[in-house]
């Protein structure tokens, strides 16, 4: 009896949990459901221990076992609120309709019912070309629990209580890299911004893929920080399970980004010494290969493109980049229409890269009409992002300024801000793409940001205060002219609200960096 008391807690938690959810789901009947959702929880539940038992080692403290769960409950409790609100107040549309606040989501879920409810063996999900899922993974795994745990029929929350449960894992391996790089305290922050971001919290209520790549990447950075201190052999394997189990299958291209993401790190702290173990860097170079092969199959299907290697990659780019969003974004705003028509063609693409590192934009969302719902979610997703966005404007100058252009902070610094512009240019001003892309590599962002807090705590910098009013009286700015645009409209441009807004940053900066220089050079006085 004593050995089972530990389990007691998890076995009434997976009974209680899945009961719940299986009441709230709508779709059949109670007797099939229930037992669907035990097991699925169940298997769930030993994830999470393993995942707790492995990364704590054990003991973990007591917030970062409220951060799992709140950001668990949060995200599941989202995705069944959402397929109640959205059929009664969101648009009239199939995939709100249905509940699903990502269309593609909506896509890939039919799909993948409908192949769990054929006779065609699952395997054809990376077999044939599908519009929904070109890579398969996410098809499979749906189809494969659609199949076996609910024949009878479609059970969307069985998906959404895999991509809760999985995305809320990269709180704690984000919580153990900072931890093992920065310290503890940094790692509480980073714990906490990981189980609340907005967009992080809405990709893991939904069946997207991003809700497992995002946590892949926080193992990864994980099986780095184990690298860093010494244990070679279970930081490379920790690396290549993480590549392996969740990224490879879901997105290859993700699988490629994250080795390179670690191999580059590894390269820029100068961390090559690892003469005698080099037949385990083989496995790492083998499984890039087989992320770029089946990267390259996958969008050799896509629009019949044909050629080498480098030859489908640079087509694809061409044809998902930013010219067809840059071209919807023209039709769905006014002001961006009136801002083409008085500047020249080559500022076109930069301004939807820069416009793109501000979305999810706040004053947009604050401002413009829509339904309650929407224009809630619009406004949450934009204040996450507002409030993030200042710790990683400090902390590239302060990790160059402090530490060195080596260090692990100022290659964090890089690695955020250049896949935060790679994302703006292949979801180019579009809110919804480039933000979900940016989100995949929020566990660099929050361990960035958890260095960045301590650092100006420990060195007393006035700077990140500084950022966070910068920002604050910027979005303030573009709030009240994004409020009365028509009425000032074509008087006051939005290039018009652009200069007022860097004219105040300019100020900004350089009455601080005087009074810097004044308060320095007192005590000589």
């Amino acid at each position: 009896m004593k050995r089972l008391k530990p389990w007691l807690p998890w076995a009434g938690g997976v009974i209680v949990a899945s009961g719940i959810v299986a009441i709230l789901d709508r779709q059949g009947s109670l007797s099939s459901g229930w037992p669907a959702y035990l097991v699925l929880f169940a298997f769930m539940a030993v994830i999470v221990w393993l995942s707790w038992r492995w990364v704590t080692e054990g003991e973990g403290p007591r917030f970062l076992l409220a951060a799992v769960a709140v950001a668990i409950i949060l995200r599941l409790g989202l995705g069944i609120a959402f397929t109640y609100a959205l059929p009664r107040f969101g648009y009239d549309e199939e995939p709100q309709r249905a509940g699903y606040v990502y269309s593609d989501a909506f896509t890939r879920d039919v799909d993948a019912w409908l192949l769990a409810d054929s006779d065609q063996s699952l395997l054809t999900a990376f077999s044939e070309t599908r519009s929904s899922d070109q890579y398969g993974g996410l098809l499979f795994l749906s189809a494969f629990t659609y199949r076996f745990l609910s024949p009878d029929i479609h059970r969307p929350l069985l998906i959404i209580v895999i991509t809760a449960t999985i995305s809320s894992l990269a709180v704690l391996f984000t919580w153990r890299f900072t931890r093992i790089t920065f310290g503890g305290k940094a790692a509480i922050l980073a714990a906490w911004l990981i189980a609340l971001y907005p967009d992080a919290v809405l990709l893991g209520s939904s069946q997207m893929r991003e809700a497992f790549i995002g946590t892949a990447f926080g193992m990864a950075l994980f099986g780095y920080g184990i690298l860093r201190e010494g244990r070679l052999k279970p930081g490379l394997l920790t690396i290549i399970l993480a590549t392996i189990a969740l990224a490879l299958p879901i997105s290859p291209p993700y699988a490629v980004a994250i080795l390179l993401t670690v191999g580059v790190a590894w390269l820029w702290e100068g961390r090559i010494r690892v003469v005698r173990s080099r037949w385990l860097l083989l496995p790492i170079l083998g499984l890039a290969l087989v992320a770029v092969f089946f990267a390259i199959r996958a969008w050799s299907a896509i629009g019949g493109l044909s050629g080498s290697g480098i030859e489908v990659f640079l087509e694809w780019w061409k044809s998902v980049g930013g010219q067809w969003q840059r071209n919807e974004l023209l039709l769905q705003s006014d002001w961006i229409r009136r801002l083409f028509r008085a500047t020249p063609e080559w500022f076109h693409i930069p301004f939807f890269v820069v416009f793109g590192l501000i979305r999810p934009f706040l004053p947009a969302a604050l401002i413009d009409s829509g339904l309650p719902i929407w224009r809630s979610i619009a406004v949450w997703r934009g204040l996450g992002w507002v409030l993030v966005l200042p710790f990683l404007l400090y902390a590239p100058l302060a990790a160059i300024r402090k530490t060195s252009w080596r260090s692990l902070p100022a290659y964090l610094s890089v690695l955020v801000w250049f896949t935060a512009l790679l994302a703006s240019y292949r979801g180019t001003g579009d809110q919804w793409d480039n933000p979900r892309y940016r989100a995949v590599f929020l566990a660099a962002q929050a361990a960035l940001a958890g260095w960045a807090w301590i650092h100006a705590r420990k060195t007393g910098s006035p700077w990140l205060k500084r950022t966070f009013v910068l920002v604050g009286v910027s979005t303030t700015l573009f709030t009240l002219w994004y409020g009365f645009r028509y009425d000032l409209l074509p008087t006051f441009s939005v290039l018009h609200a652009v200069g007022v807004v860097l004219a105040f940053i300019v100020f900004f900066l350089l009455g601080s960096i005087m009074y810097d220089v004044y308060k320095a050079r007192k005590p000589e006085a």
